[in-house]
């Protein structure tokens, strides 16, 4: 069995048979290597990782340039602020006039 698959699969019976003993309890009553265990498990996460980017279907990060902005290409709401007769105030921030659009004209219906 490969260390990764055998490290799991001890884990996953200490966690489901643990009965309140300690890791270290575990291993001597399992007859499991606890310094081996210790070992792989401070070197678990990096090892997954580097099994995982090895492979074809890897994810692969994107980076973002700094500092680009586009111009914007059409006519956005930066802020609109409605006062109702009772004197609350309602601020609208939207990149799509259609939807300011709507909400005014249901909030203009009785």
């Amino acid at each position: 069995m490969e260390s990764k698959d055998y490290f799991e699969k001890v884990m996953q019976d200490y966690n489901q048979n643990r009965k309140g003993r300690s890791l270290r309890k575990y291993c001597k009553d399992e007859a499991v290597d606890y310094a081996w265990l210790i070992e792989f498990k401070k070197s678990y996460p990096q090892r997954v990782r580097e099994q995982t980017l090895s492979g074809e279907d890897a994810f692969l990060p994107i980076s973002i340039r700094e500092g680009h902005s586009e111009k914007a290409l059409a006519w956005e709401v930066a802020s609109l602020v409605l006062k109702s007769p009772q004197g609350e105030r309602l601020e609208i921030r939207s990149t799509s006039l259609f939807v300011v659009a709507e909400l005014l004209h249901k909030m203009s219906q009785p």
